[in-house]
């Protein structure tokens, strides 16, 4: 289907017009939720929640709260997709046709593939998202050498995008002008979220939504994880006898767009909005689609 370029742009400008109006609603909101188990929340990661904004900025004791990473981390975000062509959708924890790779999306994907092949990155554990438009950009990758990198791959649950609830896989312009959602991208608001869960069209299945902060911690046990995962190949590198220099192992992760900002927030490469302290998180804060990027690296 068709959209006119000029009205989608005039229908956007009137849901930024109405910024107002939504941070009324959010206001109004609020007292239906847990702030203080968010703000606590926030403060063990090393992270400032403004409640009445919504956003997150770096604490003053992030340093001595971010985790110590003993391993290499290099992510890399799924190639487009229908759904993140306009006009856009909130994609988040869905897994239809409309959300796998394109054909842009997929050649994306051999480029990525070629670019790790040219940087000679030799992986330890390549991760991937349950999520087809993340597993299929990694298989790319991985099909370049097989039977060397295949015992390598893991599909982790726990790294696929963040749930949007009843907003997944709806259209931006479609949402009311006065709903909540619109702060998530308009103000960088980590705070809102539906209450109302997504249901799968095939399946029934439904999910609940998570904000951004709850993304944060979700991704941060991620890291805790991998540390547990790689640490005895640290070890190993250590043993008495071996005169080989330590190997620093190198993980490989194939995600998303909020999961991979998640990430680069808690490895200290968040982005912060112009002129404000506090973080950015979507839109031209995101990792491109199909770039891999350093978010650890000794």
């Amino acid at each position: 289907m068709a959209f006119d370029d000029a009205a989608l742009t005039e229908v956007y400008e009137h849901i930024k017009r109405q910024q107002p109006a939504q941070q009324r609603v959010y206001d109004a909101w609020l007292p239906s939720q847990d702030c203080s188990g968010l703000v606590a929340t926030a403060a063990s990661l090393g992270l400032k929640l403004d409640v009445a904004g919504g956003q997150v900025a770096y604490a003053d004791d992030f340093p001595a709260k971010r985790l110590p990473l003993c391993f290499d981390l290099i992510y890399c975000r799924h190639g487009k997709t229908t759904g993140n062509t306009e006009p856009r959708v909130y994609q988040g924890f869905v897994d239809e046709p409309q959300n796998a790779l394109n054909e842009i999306g997929l050649g994306q994907a051999e480029d990525a593939a070629d670019l790790m092949m040219e940087l000679g990155v030799k992986p330890d554990l390549i991760v991937l998202s349950p999520l087809s438009r993340a597993a299929q950009t990694g298989e790319a990758f991985v099909r370049r050498r097989e039977a060397e990198l295949r015992p390598l791959v893991e599909l982790w649950e726990d790294t696929a995008e963040m749930r949007f609830g009843a907003w997944d896989n709806q259209m931006v312009k479609d949402l009311a002008a006065d709903n909540i959602c619109h702060l998530f991208y308009l103000a960088q608001n980590a705070m809102v979220k539906t209450e109302e869960p997504y249901r799968e069209p095939s399946t029934g299945a439904e999910y609940g939504a998570e904000n951004f902060v709850e993304v944060l911690a979700r991704m941060h046990g991620v890291l805790c994880k991998l540390n547990a995962k790689v640490e005895p190949l640290v070890k190993a590198s250590r043993s008495p006898g071996r005169t080989a220099r330590s190997h620093r192992p190198v993980v490989l992760m194939y995600g998303h767009s909020m999961a991979g900002a998640a990430l680069a927030i808690l490895t200290g490469n968040g982005k912060q909005v112009d002129g404000e302290e506090y973080l950015g998180f979507d839109g031209k804060y995101i990792m491109p689609n199909a770039t891999p990027v350093y978010l650890n690296k000794q």
